[in-house]
């Protein structure tokens, strides 16, 4: 109950911060603007910028793409923050949902996708290509910078995603090809080496046959026995696997995501 009313309390707060940017209609009031500056990180130049940007990459795709900045979370977890305000205010789109939340006080970041972006950006690129994508400049405090940078790679994996009919995942794009050809160049130029250091030795010949490196006289077997002993097996249960990664959230069919510093 404790972490429910936190929930609650946390976005009364959020919705009060914001009500200056909402039409006064009960229609209006759902559609949260895609951009929350509530640690007032941003210019209004800037928060108009990254505003608009956020919003063409929502019409072009149809998703919600938003950013919210908080000066604090009241000590909940990003993630479960992160997650109940995608929830409450950003899951109004058909073929998806992200939000990248900023928490000031930790100075901690968290992306959450609802279960349709799940399918469209997975989760190890969020926290690989995406996280990338924007970390280096809210590392430096270029937020307008950060900001735009995560929405332009979201533009970039949801046109991959439309193109392709699937996920964009880094680990398909192994090219064994370039594999193949990299063995073969590597055995080429090993066996020069080879040819090379062995044509230096000036005390090395090449041996007729294999009888050469024998030496005679040198070896007498004189008998052979084998005896079987015993065998002794232990059996081990084989522990169940957890998944404890902390830079991904939420479970099959859930949210989706991931987070870190910065």
């Amino acid at each position: 109950m404790k972490k429910i009313f936190a929930i609650v309390t946390l976005l009364v707060s959020l919705v009060l911060s914001v009500t200056t940017g909402f039409v006064g209609t009960a229609a209006a009031a759902q559609q949260y603007p895609s951009l929350v500056d509530g640690a007032t990180l941003l210019q209004p130049v800037d928060k108009t910028n990254v505003l608009n940007t956020l919003r063409q990459i929502e019409t072009k795709h149809g998703i919600r793409c938003a950013v919210l900045t908080v000066k604090s979370t009241q000590g909940m977890d990003i993630r479960d923050y992160a997650q109940a305000v995608q929830d409450q205010y950003f899951a109004n789109a058909e073929k998806g949902s992200i939000l990248l939340v900023v928490n000031m006080s930790t100075r901690k970041w968290h992306i959450t996708t609802d279960k349709t972006m799940r399918t469209k950006i997975i989760d190890k690129v969020v926290t690989g290509q995406l996280k990338q994508a924007f970390l280096n400049d809210l590392s430096k405090g270029n937020y307008a910078a950060s900001f735009t940078k995560y929405g332009r790679k979201v533009d970039e994996l949801m046109t991959y995603y439309e193109k392709e009919g699937e996920a964009y995942d880094p680990s398909k794009e192994f090219n064994f090809g370039a594999l193949g050809i990299g063995g073969i160049i590597s055995l080429l130029i090993g066996g020069g080496v080879k040819k090379s250091m062995v044509a230096s030795m000036s005390n090395v010949t090449n041996a007729v046959s294999a009888g050469q490196y024998l030496k005679r006289d040198t070896f007498n077997l004189i008998g052979q026995n084998d005896r079987y002993l015993y065998t002794h097996t232990t059996v081990v249960p084989k522990a169940k696997s957890r998944n404890n990664d902390s830079g991904s959230s939420g479970g099959s069919g859930g949210h989706g995501g991931g987070g870190g510093s910065f």
